[in-house]
């Protein structure tokens, strides 16, 4: 007779943020986090984000130190650097043509990208999100989502919700993954997040590197130094996708950073 197969024991779940006030808690249900935390009427002054953590093995990035003042020290001197080099381009080469000094400020940026992803990766400093933006009469509904996906590892490793700060008729939501560079990763998420129709068939949501965050990189300042504030769009992204299926090629398991980049 045959012996009976033991049961497979439960996976071990693990909170990062266990005891934390602002974040969902293993003992709760989802409804009973929307509830003690609502994330339409929360105050920022009770707290300026509410978290999600996802629980499950392999859910987080790795467990070595985040330097982020040492990467920041470093990325802003980047920054510096560059701008510089770019105003003497400009005024080094004034006598040429636009194309020829256009396709010079091209390759700084291109190095100057380059640099920070380094030191990033470095430093650790390798994390990222998806930014979306739901109107507050949604955001319950489109929390609830992100919340329900994180918690059941469907999407990536964290995620969070701005409070309420009044006057805004919409309100960010992060949803992490835990390596900007891990584009398979991205986009298995950003996969996710389409089908739960969160995406939407307008401009579609944009991918940004906590490196450009801590560096105050953002679409108001990204263009002085030739960089866009995110690097990737999921409209770029998910056509590749499609585009890949159609021709059924295989695709590869790691793409270049650049290969989803805003254009």
């Amino acid at each position: 007779m045959l012996a009976a197969t033991p049961p497979v024991p439960p996976a071990e779940l693990h909170n990062i943020y266990e005891g934390k006030l602002d974040s969902w808690q293993l003992h709760e249900s989802i409804d009973n986090f929307l509830e003690r935390l609502p994330p339409a009427t929360t105050s920022v002054a009770l707290c300026p984000w509410i978290w999600v953590a996802n629980p499950h093995r392999g859910g987080q990035g790795k467990s070595s130190r985040i330097l982020v003042d040492e990467f920041t020290e470093r990325g802003v001197e980047l920054l510096q650097q560059s701008q510089q080099k770019r105003g003497d381009i400009q005024a080094q080469n004034s006598n040429k043509p636009k194309g020829v000094v256009a396709k010079m400020l091209s390759r700084e940026s291109e190095l100057l990208k380059q640099q920070i992803t380094d030191i990033a990766k470095e430093k650790n400093v390798i994390a990222g999100k998806w930014m979306l933006f739901p109107r507050i009469e949604d955001l319950t509904r489109v929390w609830r989502l992100i919340a329900e996906g994180t918690v059941e590892n469907r999407l990536g490793s964290t995620a969070k919700v701005a409070t309420d700060q009044g006057g805004s008729d919409s309100r960010l939501i992060c949803v992490y993954t835990k390596d900007f560079s891990d584009t398979e990763d991205v986009r298995r998420v950003l996969q996710e997040l389409d089908a739960m129709g969160l995406v939407g068939s307008g401009q579609g949501i944009y991918y940004k590197s906590d490196a450009y965050t801590y560096l105050d990189i953002y679409g108001k300042n990204a263009a002085e130094y030739g960089l866009q504030a995110s690097i990737y769009s999921s409209q770029k992204m998910l056509a590749s996708v499609n585009s890949s299926q159609s021709k059924s090629t295989p695709q590869r398991k790691q793409s270049t950073l650049d290969a989803f980049c805003r254009v």
